[in-house]
C-alpha cells in the first residue's frame, strides 16, 4: 500500500501547500495585557470559567505539547524517499506552533493556573505517551479521525469563551484551522486507500473506531478532565458520533464497498454493531439530561 499510494501522497500534499495558512503565534497576541505571576499570583477570579471549559483548554494544551512523541510515532510508517516523509515534517513544523500560541494566551489571559498546567506537562512528557497504529491503514484510519475530533473540541472550546475574549476565541480558531487542513489529508489519504485495498482499509477502519480514544491519556486526571469536558458539550460521545464518525464513514462509503474478505465483512458487520452500541448510549444519554433539565414555567 505504501507504494501503491505513494502519487496520492504527494498530489494531496501539494495540494495543502498551494493552500498555506500563514499565521504567525507572535502576531495573535497582545503582550501589553500580560502581568508578572511573581507580583500578582494567579487567582481562579483572574478569568472566569467553568470547570468543563478550564479541563478542555488544559487537556488540549498539553495534548498540543506532547507533540513530538506524535511525530515519533507517525514517522515509524515514513520510509525514506516516500512522500509521507515530507509530509509528516510539515505537519510537525505547523502542529508545533500551536503549543506555542496557546501557551502565550493562556498566561496572558490568565485563564489557566500556569503551576497547575506546567505540573502536568512535566508529568505528561516524561511518560511519552501516544497511541502507536501498528501499521499504516491503522495510522492513517486513526489520524483522520483524531484530527477531526481535535479540530471538533478547538472549535467549541473557542466557542465557550466569553465573548469579550476576542484573542482567544481567534487563537482556538487558527488552531481548529490547521486541524480542519490536517484532517482533510489523512481523510482524502484514506479514501484513496480505500481504492488500493479495501478489504485492509475496513479492517483498519472498525479497529481504530472501536478502540478510538482522545490523545492526552498521559494527562493527570485526564478521566475527570474527559468527563468534565462531554458534560460541558465540548466533546464527549456525542460529538464523536454526530461530528467525527458520521460524516467520515459516509465520505469513506463504507457501507457500499464491494468484493471485500470475509474478514473484512466481518469486520464491517463488527463496526455496524459497535455504532449502533454508540448510537443507544448517546440517546440514552440524551434522555437522561433531558429528564434532568429544569422545568420553564
Amino acid at each position: 500500500m505504501l507504494c501503491e499510494i505513494a502519487p496520492d501522497v504527494e498530489r494531496l500534499y501539494n495540494r495543502h501547500l498551494d493552500a498555506p495558512r500563514l499565521w504567525f503565534p507572535h502576531e495573535q497576541i497582545d503582550w501589553g495585557q500580560g502581568e508578572s505571576f511573581t507580583e500578582r499570583p494567579w487567582c481562579e477570579s483572574d478569568y472566569p470559567l467553568s470547570a468543563g471549559v478550564r479541563s478542555s483548554i488544559y487537556v488540549n494544551l498539553l495534548t498540543e505539547d506532547n507533540l513530538p512523541y506524535y511525530t515519533s510515532s507517525l514517522l515509524r510508517h515514513a520510509p525514506k524517499d516516500h512522500p509521507i516523509l515530507d509530509w509528516n515534517h510539515q505537519w510537525t513544523m505547523e502542529e508545533n506552533r500551536h503549543a506555542m500560541v496557546m501557551r502565550d494566551w493562556v498566561h496572558i489571559s490568565r485563564c489557566i493556573d500556569p503551576t497547575l498546567l506546567e505540573v502536568g506537562r512535566r508529568v505528561q512528557m516524561s511518560k511519552g505517551e501516544v497511541p502507536e497504529p501498528e501499521t499504516f491503514a491503522d495510522l492513517i484510519a486513526y489520524v483522520s479521525l483524531q484530527e477531526r475530533a481535535t479540530q471538533i473540541a478547538h472549535r467549541n472550546t473557542g466557542a465557550k469563551l466569553p465573548k469579550d475574549d476576542k484573542t482567544g476565541r481567534n487563537v482556538l480558531g487558527l488552531i481548529a484551522g490547521d486541524e480542519t487542513k490536517h484532517y482533510l489529508f489523512y481523510r482524502d489519504l484514506t479514501l484513496a486507500a480505500f481504492a488500493i485495498d479495501p478489504s485492509t482499509m475496513m479492517i483498519a477502519t472498525a479497529k481504530q473506531i472501536t478502540a478510538f480514544a482522545m490523545p492526552g491519556t498521559g494527562i493527570p486526571a485526564f478521566t475527570r478532565h474527559a468527563v468534565r469536558i462531554s458534560r460541558e458539550g465540548i466533546y464527549g460521545l456525542g460529538q464523536f458520533l454526530k461530528d467525527v464518525v458520521t460524516p467520515v464513514l459516509g465520505l469513506w462509503d463504507v457501507d457500499h464497498l464491494a468484493g471485500l474478505s470475509a474478514e473484512a465483512e466481518k469486520a464491517r458487520a463488527s463496526l455496524d454493531a459497535v455504532l449502533a452500541k454508540i448510537t443507544e448510549s448517546v440517546e440514552r444519554m440524551a434522555q437522561k439530561a433531558a429528564s434532568l433539565a429544569p422545568v420553564v414555567a
